[in-house]
C-alpha cells in the first residue's frame, strides 16, 4: 500500500522538483518505507511515490518503476491478489520479471494486452502509467474504489495523488466547493465525482482516465454494478445446498487470495459476525497464526470485548485489546480532522482500530467492512422493501402526503419530506441514509441547496430483485462514498493496509443470485453465516450492533462537549447558518430528540469552512 502523487505541465513548463517532493511528502504516512520520483527529460512530467512494503520488500520493488526499455513508467497503490496466477501465464508467454511485485505485473499486463487488462485484475488499486514515446498519461482506478484517486485538471497542468491534501499542497490557494458541503449535510460525506475542493475531482470506480501534453483528457468505464447482472443474469435463484457450497467455496477464495503478503497479515475483531467470519475464514484458509485487534470501552454499554474475546478463544487467535478513553479522542482531535482529507461523519472508529493495530507491530489487516452490504445486514434490508410495498398499494401516496401535511413538525423530518415526495428517486433509501433533509437545511439557514446526491446514483440496466437494489445501493453509495473512503485514509493515517475481503466482485457474483432466496429477516446475514459454517451461537444471535463507539457519551459531555459548542458558535456557523437554529439543534441533541451524527456534522464542517 503507498502513496503516488504526480505532475504534468501542459505549457511544457518544468516542474518544480522540490515542490513535488514536499507534496509526495505530504502522504509520508500512507509509505515510510521508500520513497521515489521520476522527472521526464523534457522536464514537464513527473511522478512521485511512497511505499509502504508489503510485497517484495527488496529495492526490486522501488518505484517509479520502469519497464525493460524504459519507455513505460508506473505509480502504483494498492494490492493485487492474483498476480500470482497473472504473473505464471505472462511467464509462459515468455515475459520475464525482475522482482517478485505486483507493480510489475500491472505494467507488463498494460504493455502486454492495453486497457483490456483490467478486467483480469482482481483486488484493490489506483496507479498511473507515463508512455515516454506517446508522451500520454494512462490511469485507472478499482472497480468499488477501495483505493483513491484525486485530480485536478486546469488549462495548464493536471495533477493527481492519493490524498486531497498533497495536491492542495501543490498548488495552495483552492476553493471550497459549496456543493459539497451541501451533498455532505445531506448524506455524511462527499459523494465522488465531487471533492471539498471546486478544482479537484475523484476519478469513479471502475474507470480509466487518459491525458496528454494538450491537456486532452478523457476517462472510459470498464466495469460498473452492471456487470454483476451480466455475470449472473437478472434471474434470482434458487438458495439450495449447491449454492451454499458454492458460496463457501467462494468465501474461501477471496479470504485466500486477501491473505497474500510477505509481512504478517492480522484481523479486526470486533465480536459481529462479519469480523468473527473473516478471522474464521482466515483459519480455514490454512492461516496459522493470527494476530487480532479489538477496541474496547470498559464499563460502556457499547462494549464488545465478551463477545471479540469469545471469538478469539474459539479461533484461537493473538489476541490484543486496546481500552479507548474519552481523553484520547479529544487528544487525537487535530490529527483526525488532519487525516480526515475531506468531511465524513463516520470512520473514527477505523481510526483508532488501526492505531491500534499498529501500535501492536501489524501492517496489514483484513476488515470485514462490506458483509452487510453484500449479505443484506442492514434495516434496509427489510425496510427498504417494505416501504416500497406499502408505497404501491391502493391510494397509499395520497394517504402519505395528507398524513405529512397532518403531522408535519410532530414526526421526524426525513419521515415527512418522503411522505411528502414518495415518488422522488431512491425515496426509500434517502428516508434511511439521508442526514439533513432539504427542509430541515432551510430552517439552518444553509441556503445553498443543489440536487440532492441520492436521488442521482449510477444507474444499473436490467431488472434488480428488491434486495439486489438495496445491496446496489448500499454498495454504490454508503459503502462507496462513506466507508471505504473513510477505511482509506484512516488506516493510511498510521502506515497500515486495510484489505477488505468481502469487498470482491467476484464474490458479489457468487453471491447475489441468491441474496433474495437466502434472507432471512430473522435470522441476519444466514448466507454468511452458512458459509462461514462454525460462526458461535452467541455471536451469530446476539443484537445487532455496528462497529460504533460511544460519541454521544463523549459529546454530551466535559472538553468535547465545550469544544462542539464552541464550533455551533464559530464566526463561520455565523456566516452560513441561523445561530439559534443551530442552538435548537444542539439543544435536542442534549435532550436525546436528534442522533449525535448531526451534531459531529456541523463540527466536521465547522472545520473545513
Amino acid at each position: 500500500m503507498c502513496g503516488i502523487f504526480g505532475v504534468i505541465n501542459f505549457d511544457s513548463k518544468p516542474v518544480d522538483k522540490q515542490k513535488v517532493l514536499t507534496a509526495r511528502d505530504v502522504i509520508a504516512h500512507r509509505g515510510p518505507d521508500d520513497a521515489g520520483i521520476f522527472i521526464s527529460e523534457e522536464g514537464n512530467v513527473s511522478l512521485a511515490h511512497r511505499r509502504l512494503s508489503i510485497l517484495d520488500l527488496s529495492p526490486a520493488g522501488h518505484q517509479p518503476m520502469f519497464s525493460d526499455d524504459k519507455r513505460y513508467v508506473i505509480v502504483y497503490n494498492g494490492e493485487i491478489y492474483n498476480y500470482r496466477f497473472l504473473r505464471k501465464e505472462m511467464e509462459a508467454d515468455g515475459i520475464s520479471f525482475n522482482s517478485t511485485t505486483d507493480t510489475e505485473v500491472i505494467l507488463k499486463l498494460f504493455i502486454k494486452d492495453g486497457w483490456k487488462f483490467l478486467n483480469k485484475l482482481r483486488g484493490m488499486f489506483a496507479f498511473a502509467i507515463w508512455d515516454n514515446q506517446l508522451k500520454r498519461l494512462y490511469a485507472a482506478r478499482d472497480r468499488f474504489g477501495i483505493k483513491p484517486f484525486y485530480f485536478l485538471h486546469s488549462n495548464d497542468q493536471f495533477i493527481f495523488s492519493s490524498e486531497l491534501k498533497a495536491i492542495k499542497n501543490y498548488k495552495k490557494n483552492l476553493t471550497v466547493s459549496i456543493q459539497a458541503l451541501d451533498s455532505f449535510l445531506k448524506t455524511g460525506s462527499v459523494p465522488a465525482p465531487l471533492t471539498i475542493y471546486e478544482e479537484t475531482q475523484s476519478l469513479l470506480p471502475g474507470k480509466y482516465l487518459e491525458t496528454d501534453l494538450k491537456g486532452q483528457t478523457r476517462s472510459y468505464p470498464y466495469w460498473s454494478f452492471a456487470n454483476l447482472l451480466k455475470d449472473f443474469g437478472a434471474e434470482e435463484k434458487k438458495y439450495d445446498e449447491a449454492a451454499k457450497k458454492a458460496i463457501k467455496s467462494s468465501l474461501l477464495e477471496t479470504v485466500k487470495l486477501h491473505c497474500v503478503s510477505d509481512v504478517e497479515v492480522g484481523a479486526f475483531l470486533s465480536g459481529g459476525i462479519d469480523s468473527s467470519a473473516i478471522v474464521s475464514l482466515m483459519r480455514q484458509a490454512g492461516q496459522e497464526k493470527i494476530k487480532t485487534i479489538s477496541v474496547t470501552f470498559p464499563g460502556n454499554k457499547l462494549d464488545e470485548s465478551k463477545y471479540s474475546n469469545l471469538a478469539a478463544k474459539k479461533y484461537e487467535t493473538d489476541h490484543f485489546e486496546y481500552r479507548l478513553q474519552e481523553k484520547e479522542l479529544l487528544d487525537d482531535f487535530e490529527k483526525i480532522i488532519e487525516a480526515m482529507d475531506q468531511p465524513t461523519i463516520d470512520g473514527i472508529n477505523t481510526y483508532f482500530v488501526s492505531k491500534a493495530a499498529a501500535s501492536f507491530g501489524l501492517k496489514v489487516v483484513l476488515s470485514g467492512l462490506g458483509g452487510d452490504e453484500l449479505f443484506g445486514g442492514y434495516p434496509s434490508f427489510i425496510n427498504i422493501p417494505k416501504y416500497q410495498r406499502i408505497k404501491s398499494l391502493p391510494f397509499a401516496k395520497q394517504l402519505m402526503k395528507a398524513t405529512g401535511f397532518l403531522l408535519n413538525g410532530r414526526l421526524p423530518a426525513k419521515a415527512i419530506e418522503y411522505f411528502n415526495d414518495p415518488d422522488t428517486p431512491n425515496a426509500e433509501y434517502k428516508l434511511i441514509r439521508g442526514l439533513f433533509t432539504y427542509e430541515e437545511l432551510n430552517s439552518l439557514g444553509w441556503n445553498q441547496s443543489s440536487i440532492h446526491p441520492i436521488s442521482h446514483p449510477e444507474l444499473v440496466e436490467g431488472t434488480l430483485s428488491p434486495l439486489q437494489y438495496v445491496s446496489m445501493m448500499e454498495s454504490c453509495v454508503y459503502m462507496r462514498n462513506q466507508l471505504l473512503r473513510d477505511s482509506d485514509v484512516f488506516s493510511m493515517a498510521h502506515s497500515l493496509e486495510l484489505r477488505v475481503p468481502f469487498v470482491d466482485h467476484l464474490l458479489y457474483s457468487a453471491v447475489l443470485p441468491y441474496l433474495d432466496g437466502g434472507f432471512d429477516r430473522k435470522f441476519p446475514k444466514k448466507i454468511l453465516v452458512d458459509g462461514t459454517q462454525d460462526l458461535p451461537d452467541e455471536i451469530v444471535h446476539r443484537p445487532k450492533q455496528g462497529f460504533t463507539f460511544p460519541f454521544a457519551d463523549w459529546i454530551r459531555s466535559g472538553e468535547i462537549k465545550n469544544l462542539i459548542n464552541d464550533s455551533v458558535s464559530s464566526s463561520k456557523m455565523k456566516e452560513y447558518f441561523n445561530q439559534s437554529a443551530l442552538l435548537n439543534l444542539q439543544k435536542g441533541f442534549e435532550e436525546n430528540k436528534i442522533h449525535w451524527s448531526r451534531i459531529w456534522a456541523i463540527w466536521v464542517l465547522n472545520s473545513y469552512l
